[in-house]
């Protein structure tokens, strides 16, 4: 038995984490039916788990799917795996077109976890599916492409829980371009904004009121970010040090076509300069994620329409 302290405490810790959040995922989401045996992914994935969904998810809607996944903490040795999202038919896993109708919230999401005494072995992470026809299952897998055997289990030292899918509102989610007559302003975007080289993310959205909430957070590791953002060419947030806690700020829209662009200020103790932007109204809500370094600076693009 281990009678350590701190180990025991870190235990608890996990132990009560895991089944508050296993019970808030189950309480919270009526579109999970059951969790099942996993699936056989595609090669080279390794699947955790499968949930079977009360509703399938439809064509012509998007999905926020969500997930906290645990690993277990090896005493001098670390490892790390891409997460990946399988939307199925009956737990039929494709590989086919899956990066044309998942996108995940987090860039490169992967599960790490170091050896103690980090800790890291817990993480939150969300994806969006944006189907191309009904599924009824959605799979979670680790994708597993080292040659030498990997120093876990993947049944077993690994744990997914408080799954949760739901559908996001349509008009947030879309990838919209407005009408070409539809009398909206559409803003000639330089190549170049502070000396730093913009770079498009192909990222567009759509809201229909013009006062909207900007929130800014780091939603992965806090490295001591600092980050601009610009609007339509303009400062319209500077030198925010990014948090977990989401910061909020007020923008004001023009109509048709605006831009976004995330400056960094600087690269923080890991580059490049990550930050996930919370776009709120009064009736949407929708989140992105963008990444820029000291050489360029990444945008997408928000159209207010009436």
């Amino acid at each position: 038995m281990n009678k350590n302290p701190s180990f025991c405490h870190t235990k608890l810790f996990c132990l009560s984490l895991s089944f508050l959040t296993l019970s808030w995922g189950y309480a919270q989401n009526d579109k999970l039916k059951s969790l099942e045996i996993p699936k056989t992914p595609p090669l080279g994935y390794e699947s955790i788990l499968t949930a079977e969904l009360n509703d399938a998810l439809m064509p012509g809607a998007a999905y926020e799917v969500g997930f906290w996944i645990f690993g277990k903490q090896l005493q001098d040795e670390s490892y790390s795996y891409p997460i990946t999202v399988f939307p199925s038919k009956s737990g039929d896993i494709s590989n086919d077109g899956i990066s044309d109708i998942v996108e995940s919230v987090q860039p490169s999401p992967k599960l790490e976890v170091n050896p103690p005494p980090n800790y890291a072995t817990r993480g939150h992470f969300t994806f969006i599916v944006r189907p191309d026809k009904p599924y009824d299952h959605l799979t979670i897998a680790l994708k597993n492409t080292d040659t030498k055997a990997s120093p876990i289990n993947f049944k077993k030292d690994i744990k997914v829980i408080g799954v949760f899918a739901k559908p996001l509102p349509t008009r947030a989610m879309e990838k919209v371009v407005p009408p070409k007559d539809a009398g909206t302003i559409i803003p000639d975007t330089p190549v170049k904004i502070a000396e730093r080289t913009l770079i498009d993310s192909f990222e567009r959205y759509s809201v229909s009121e013009s006062n909207v909430q900007l929130g800014l957070y780091d939603h992965r590791r806090i490295d001591n970010d600092i980050v601009t953002v610009y609007l339509n060419g303009k400062i319209a947030v500077e030198q925010v040090a990014l948090k977990r806690k989401k910061q909020f700020f007020k923008l004001n829209l023009q109509p048709g076509e605006n831009i976004i662009t995330l400056h960094a200020e600087n690269l923080g103790d890991v580059a490049p300069n990550t930050s996930a932007i919370l776009i709120k109204t009064k009736t949407e809500e929708f989140m992105a994620v963008l990444e820029s370094d000291l050489g360029q600076s990444s945008y997408f693009t928000l159209i207010y329409e009436k």
